[in-house]
């Protein structure tokens, strides 16, 4: 769950502020607007449930969702978004 996900997300940042350092450009801030106007840097994950604990649970679907956020990182893609970038993301 999340006590691997998160560790592992943040080093992508770390990663990718890296980049954006020895590019001569500032490290991401605030990531929510980054990722909301890069979707194409996620993977969407549009199927599938995360049902438990006696209920339904919730529904993955195309965009934000509860089950999945905006889907799992593609380093790649990310990293070029944020080069592409103006400085102070």
């Amino acid at each position: 769950g999340t006590s691997c996900a998160t560790p592992i997300f943040a080093s992508t940042i770390a990663l990718l502020n890296d980049q954006l350092i020895c590019a001569g450009k500032s490290p991401m801030g605030f990531l929510n607007p980054f990722l909301y106007a890069n979707p194409k840097a996620l993977h969407d994950i549009t199927s599938g449930t995360n049902p438990g604990c006696n209920t339904n649970g919730f529904s993955a679907g195309t965009g934000w969702d509860p089950v999945t956020g905006l889907g799992s990182p593609n380093f790649a893609a990310l990293l070029i978004a944020a080069l592409s970038s103006a400085a102070g993301l």
